[in-house]
């Protein structure tokens, strides 16, 4: 009996990673130059159409209902055939707009608002944090809202946004409170059309070029009282600690599926040139392969625990771990491809986003392990 019920488990996960890959090769019909193209808001129509968006949205608001697990392969999946990060980055950020902030702490009248319309792709969405200068630091940031009689004032500039130059809905973190010295802030969905909202130029990054990064300015713009999103003076708390992890879990798929394209192109290469491997060499491509596997362990891990509403130190740990392997393979792939002596324009590009976005999420990831290892020693193990 329980062979029968692991046997037709696996038949149905099958079956759903089948469709996964044709939708994410329906979605690639769309653009000849798909590892180039970037990220436009014609371009999340088409993942609309592929049924790659509302992954994690009930199906009462035009979703799909699926896991953090499920969005983990279909980032995984959609790498693979696109080999575009910077692409697949914007779908991320996006969704996450949709599940984590507006699903996840708006209203009745917020969700049935926004989310359809950025199901179907009619919106696109960012995240507004970081300051120019200051970053994302909580002590530095200083946007702020006041609350009048028409609702709220935002005053204040936003940079480095996912999403920035084109998103039509904002989700701005500003001081509402300063009490006993310390600021409290709260969320507002802030769109392109509040009066006193403009957006800065675009941003050039050297990596993930694919997905368009920007800012906004918020000079007297006025929102109402219902653009407030969740709890008055809670946000940095509730929503901004917990979406880095959110993000950083959620992009463990795209990771890992940049890796396997970095592992085709390595095999494609040697069987093209008929390339004969010495034990050193063998053991290199054996190292990107275990490199995957393991990888893709840590990201289910992590995203069982995420589906679980788990914010535990294994979660953490975990999230750490994966960003260690990450960076492991790319010194391994960086010396096979050195020996073999290979250049391939993509693979160059496509490495460099990797290696780039690690490097981003690394810097925050380190504070995160000194503060664990002063736990450790608080605990005494």
């Amino acid at each position: 009996m329980a062979q029968r019920k692991n046997s037709t488990k696996e038949t149905m996960m099958s079956t759903e990673t089948d469709n996964l890959k044709d939708r994410c090769k329906d979605f690639i019909t769309y653009y000849d130059t798909i590892e180039k193209q970037p990220f436009s808001k014609d371009m999340l129509k088409t993942f609309r159409a592929c049924g790659l968006t509302g992954w994690m949205i009930p199906a009462s608001y035009g979703g799909q209902e699926k896991t953090a697990r499920d969005m983990i392969l279909a980032g995984e999946t959609l790498m693979i055939s696109c080999e575009n990060l910077g692409i697949v980055l914007s779908w991320v950020i996006h969704e996450i707009v949709t599940t984590w902030f507006i699903y996840g702490f708006g209203t009745d009248q917020q969700r049935q608002t926004y989310i359809p319309q950025l199901v179907e792709g009619q919106l696109l969405g960012s995240v507004a944090i970081s300051e120019p200068d200051v970053g994302p630091h909580p002590k530095l940031l200083k946007t702020f809202a006041n609350a009048n009689e028409h609702g709220f004032c935002l005053n204040g500039e936003k940079t480095y946004l996912t999403n920035g130059p084109i998103a039509d809905v904002y989700i701005v973190i500003a001081i509402s409170e300063i009490k006993d010295n310390r600021k409290h802030y709260s969320a507002y969905i802030v769109t392109d059309e509040n009066k006193g909202f403009s957006r800065t130029s675009s941003l050039t990054f050297p990596f993930v070029q694919t997905s368009p990064h920007g800012g906004i300015i918020m000079k007297n713009c006025q929102v109402s009282d219902t653009h407030l999103l969740g709890e008055s003076n809670t946000a940095y708390e509730k929503m901004v600690k917990p979406f880095r992890e959110i993000e950083d879990t959620l992009m463990m798929g795209p990771i890992i599926g940049g890796m396997h394209c970095q592992l085709n192109r390595t095999i494609d290469h040697i069987n093209q040139f008929q390339l004969s491997l010495n034990n050193e060499l063998l053991t290199l491509l054996g190292n990107l392969k275990t490199h995957i596997i393991t990888s893709r362990v840590i990201a289910l891990e992590a995203a069982k625990l995420l589906d679980q509403q788990n914010q535990s130190e294994k979660r953490l740990a975990l999230l750490l771990g994966f960003r260690h392997w990450a960076e492991s393979f790319q010194n391994y792939f960086e010396r096979l491809w050195s020996q073999l002596s290979i250049k391939n324009e993509q693979v160059s590009r496509l490495t460099n986003d990797l290696c780039g976005i690690g490097k981003v999420a690394m810097k925050i990831m380190l504070t995160k392990q000194m503060n664990m290892g002063k736990k450790s020693l608080l605990k005494g193990k």
